[in-house]
């Protein structure tokens, strides 16, 4: 990016500190090798359970092989991760065919659009390499709704409502209290040119919110111009 690229930007305050701040302005992590997990390819009811192939996974989404055609925008998973099985939402976000083993292949990558916080947490841990925590009251999911996210607080106050509204809904958080802060974490993706219309800054955040008394976790993404105006990317 520009040194001037967040000169008069809504967005000065929150480049400025993710430049100084090298792990935050990281993508998430991957990790490559094979895994376990199943497509749900009947109803809830019926579950018609097909095997596949993991290939790799981060914290937003997956890459998978299956002999099946998967035709719909969005599905179910259940992944075996670190000995758990652990069922997951998907996005599709492409495909293509590939050859392992000498057979033909349906390759899938897909983004994570509902997951259960503590499964989320498993698969940060095991994307990092990390050891299960011995006391889970230190579990990400606990500590977030404690910390006030540093990038979001540095947003302008209309910016922050603009974001929690449009989170809200789509049920992918609760709405504050006044002076409550929601439980969500920004991380900032950087300027993005667009054909025919200003250029946007790309806003990804992870929230969470409680559904039938179970603690679920959404990665969201955002383009933000210096107009104010919010979109889903």
């Amino acid at each position: 990016m520009p040194a001037d690229a967040s000169g008069g930007s809504m967005f000065g305050d929150v480049i400025d500190w993710f430049l100084g701040r090298s792990v935050d302005r990281r993508q998430y992590k991957r990790r490559s090798g094979a895994f376990h997990l199943w497509w749900q390819a009947g109803s809830a009811e019926k579950p018609d359970m097909r095997p596949g192939i993991g290939v790799d996974i981060s914290p937003n989404g997956l890459s998978f092989l299956l002999t099946d055609k998967i035709t719909s925008a969005e599905y179910n998973l259940v992944l075996r991760i670190a000995d758990r099985k652990m069922p997951v939402r998907v996005k599709h976000v492409r495909n293509d065919q590939v050859t392992h083993h000498g057979r033909t292949w349906n390759r899938y990558m897909g983004e994570f659009t509902g997951i259960a916080a503590d499964n989320w947490d498993r698969i940060c841990r095991y994307v990092n390499e990390e050891d299960e925590p011995q006391d889970r009251r230190k579990m990400q999911n606990q500590e977030m709704a404690k910390q006030t996210d540093d990038a979001y607080r540095l947003l302008p106050k209309v910016l922050q409502d603009k974001i929690v509204d449009m989170l809200a809904q789509k049920h992918r958080i609760d709405r504050p209290s006044a002076g409550q802060t929601p439980l969500l974490k920004l991380f900032y993706g950087g300027l993005v040119k667009r054909a025919g219309k200003s250029p946007a800054h790309r806003v990804n955040v992870h929230s969470r919110v409680s559904v039938n008394g179970e603690m679920m976790a959404y990665d969201s993404r955002f383009l933000v111009d210096d107009t104010g105006t919010v979109t889903f990317a």
